[in-house]
């Protein structure tokens, strides 16, 4: 994921100036989605952020968030990736109304992280064979979105257009065409 160029986010939701530069990067190399935030200031963290686990709450801190979705049923997905490398997942059927299985770890996920007093790096990497099938992946339908809630108090920030009112990540007709986004597989 290192030679994966990052992209910048320079502005919140609200066209303020995003705290600590955050820059993403999402990827596909042999078999493996992964995602990546990079911010240059002091992380705010739960307490139960933790390399490799699997933590509910992440958003109540610094976090860099993945949505992806099936244009085609409304079915999406959402990771969340902690500064210090705990993870979450979880699967919708609708915007916020999540399905039956609820927020479940899904297997050979693995996280990478390198927090410190100035800032973080962390990346999540999902084998896409673990992606739930209703989101039927594939680089060229799926839509997704990006974001980042940073700091305190919190700043919010979105790589779509998500619109005026309120802070909602959770608008998945606002997502961007994934194949816009994502950098292609090198297999």
């Amino acid at each position: 994921m290192s030679t994966f160029d990052l992209n910048p986010l320079s502005k919140d939701i609200y066209g303020a100036e995003a705290p600590g530069n955050p820059e993403w990067a999402l990827g596909i190399e042999d078999g493996v989605l992964a995602l990546r935030g990079v911010v240059r200031a002091r992380p705010v963290c739960i307490a139960e952020d933790s390399e490799n686990c699997f933590v509910e709450g992440l958003w109540e801190a610094d976090v860099v968030e993945l949505f992806l979705l099936n244009p085609n049923t409304g079915f999406y997905v959402e990771f969340n990736l902690g500064p210090r490398g705990a993870w979450w997942f979880c699967s919708f059927d609708s915007p916020r109304k999540r399905t039956p299985v609820g927020p479940v770890p899904i297997p050979g996920v693995k996280t990478y992280s390198a927090p410190s007093e100035t800032g973080w790096d962390s990346t999540l990497t999902v084998p896409l064979g673990s992606l739930p099938l209703e989101l039927a992946f594939a680089a060229g339908v799926t839509k997704g979105n990006i974001n980042f809630c940073l700091g305190t108090p919190q700043q919010f920030i979105t790589l779509a257009d998500l619109g005026d009112g309120e802070p909602d990540f959770h608008r998945p007709d606002k997502w961007i065409a994934l194949k816009k986004i994502l950098i292609p597989s090198r297999d």
